[in-house]
């Protein structure tokens, strides 16, 4: 039997994986979604010698899930604990997409002494989250594969999903990952509480780390114009649009996703 390791910060059990071996890259996952969803990323940069550090956020996968709303404050809490129990002593550099890139931002805000580089993925720095949530509402009657279905024109371009639906590996890969210890809409209400009241519009001008921006053409749950804005107020800041890519960047164009990351890191070690 396999055991997955875990750690406990006030009462919650928070999953994790570490790694590989190198520089330290830790992956911040979005609304609803589990440490899986980097599968396309781990392998990548674990070959270019990186010690990558993943995890499931409270509400999803195998970590707890308590019925309350969260907050950034107990995310960044959450993630600084992670590291402290795995001794991190090292600066780290930082990857988020959607949600998990306004974590990204809030802890480079506290702690920015500890991240060498920063790479926000799809994301935003103020974002009404409410017509998404009322979406997946409507979906409480839905079993697992048919939400899974509902939310693909949602996270993908549409030319990806025409993809999805041809190709039976990648359409099981993304099953798999959905029906396995699946979000429930409570854990999805209790995460967007956290984006309800993220508003870092003020503050951006005070991340000084190299960053690195991503956003696609085709992302209709965060338009390029929530990249550009970040681009605009972070100084050391740098846009990669992706012509014809969805939201779930990491997925839809992982490789070229993945090589902007590494040539970014490498750029700024």
């Amino acid at each position: 039997m396999i055991k997955i390791p875990k750690f406990e910060i006030d009462d919650l059990k928070i999953n994790y994986k570490v790694s590989g071996k190198g520089d330290l890259l830790v992956l911040i996952q979005g609304l609803g979604h589990k440490l899986t969803g980097w599968q396309l990323q781990v392998p990548f940069f674990r070959k270019r010698k990186m010690k990558v550090i993943s995890y499931d956020n409270i509400g999803v996968g195998k970590s707890s899930r308590p019925d309350r709303p969260y907050s950034m404050k107990l995310f960044v809490k959450i993630l600084k604990g992670l590291l402290k129990h795995l001794g991190v002593e090292s600066k780290l550099h930082l990857v988020g997409i959607s949600m998990g890139g306004m974590i990204a931002q809030h802890y480079a805000l506290t702690y920015p002494d500890e991240v060498k580089t920063l790479s926000l993925l799809a994301t935003t720095a103020k974002v009404d989250v409410k017509p998404l949530i009322d979406n997946i509402k409507m979906m409480k009657d839905f079993d697992e594969e048919k939400r899974m279905n509902s939310l693909l024109p949602v996270l993908f371009s549409r030319s990806f999903v025409k993809k999805i639906k041809q190709d039976p590996l990648l359409y099981e890969m993304l099953k798999d990952d959905f029906l396995t210890d699946p979000t429930r809409i409570i854990d999805y209400i209790n995460q967007s509480k956290a984006i309800e009241k993220h508003d870092t519009v003020d503050q951006l001008s005070e991340i000084k780390v190299p960053t690195l921006l991503i956003v696609g053409t085709k992302d209709i749950l965060l338009p390029k114009n929530h990249s550009k804005l970040l681009h605009e107020k972070i100084p050391n800041s740098r846009l990669e649009i992706i012509e014809g890519a969805g939201h779930a960047l990491s997925i839809e164009v992982a490789d070229k996703v993945n090589n902007l990351i590494w040539d970014f890191i490498k750029n700024n070690k």
